[in-house]
């Protein structure tokens, strides 16, 4: 019984500060829909992707040829953001990024089990990205052999510039802007519920602090006021009141 009591008095909270959580939820989108149409930097990605494929001696492709492969992904990874193979791409591409800077703009992943691997460059401009993604492959091309004495390298799929921006993330920013301005809303309407002390109506002071109710200030409002202004007041003399009480 309590806790169905404690559900309506929650659920009565919500509907009477329901005009705050709609205007903060409101806020919350207006403000996440300005930071991403008109703040925040929109990021363009571009990949290519490499095969790794060693020079057979023979025409029959072994299991443990594939297995190496797959292990010198692990290792390419590595080569490929070092400053042997990003530094030789700032020098083609003029870049004033630090070593740091370029590497954090490129990401390397792979599927499980396939020779195939991706060089993804995120970058503000899209045809930046993808000369950086191509650059970075061709130069690990080149400077492979030269580090490893192999050459196992082939590009498969240059990247291309792609004018659709993957971030930032139009509907997800939204939506997040929405549901923590409701969250917010919420939580500030019970903060605001609790912190007000104030003696709502006759139960609490019977029920709660034990004392006797000795009556109710009716709630005027300025119609109320107004109209009681214009009633007359009448006033009987005190005389006439003795007079008929001797009669």
């Amino acid at each position: 019984m309590e806790e169905e009591i404690s559900l309506v008095e929650l659920f009565a909270i919500i509907k009477k500060r329901l005009a705050l959580i709609i205007n903060l939820t409101l806020l919350g989108l207006l403000i996440t829909a300005v930071y991403t149409f008109f703040i925040a930097t929109p990021e363009y990605s571009a990949t290519t992707q490499l095969l790794v494929n060693r020079t057979q001696q023979t025409e029959m492709i072994q299991q443990s040829d594939i297995n190496t492969n797959l292990q010198l992904i692990n290792t390419y990874k590595d080569i490929i953001k070092g400053p042997v193979i990003l530094d030789d791409v700032r020098e083609d591409l003029n870049l004033s990024l630090t070593h740091t800077e370029v590497a954090d703009k490129i990401s390397i992943s792979n599927a499980s089990d396939s020779q195939v691997f991706s060089i993804t460059v995120n970058d503000t401009d899209p045809y930046a990205a993808a000369e950086l993604a191509n650059t970075t492959a061709s130069v690990f091309q080149e400077k492979l052999n030269e580090i490893m004495n192999v050459d196992n390298i082939t590009v498969i799929s240059p990247a291309v510039p792609d004018t659709s921006p993957v971030s930032p993330n139009n509907t997800l920013n939204l939506a997040i802007g929405l549901v923590l301005g409701g969250m917010v809303g919420v939580g500030l309407a019970f903060l605001l519920e609790f912190l007000d002390n104030t003696v709502k109506d006759e139960d609490f002071i019977v029920e709660e602090l034990g004392w006797t109710s000795l009556g109710i200030v009716s709630k005027m409002n300025p119609d109320d006021l107004k109209a009681d202004e214009h009633q007359p007041l009448t006033f009987q003399p005190a005389e006439s009141r003795r007079t008929r009480s001797r009669v």
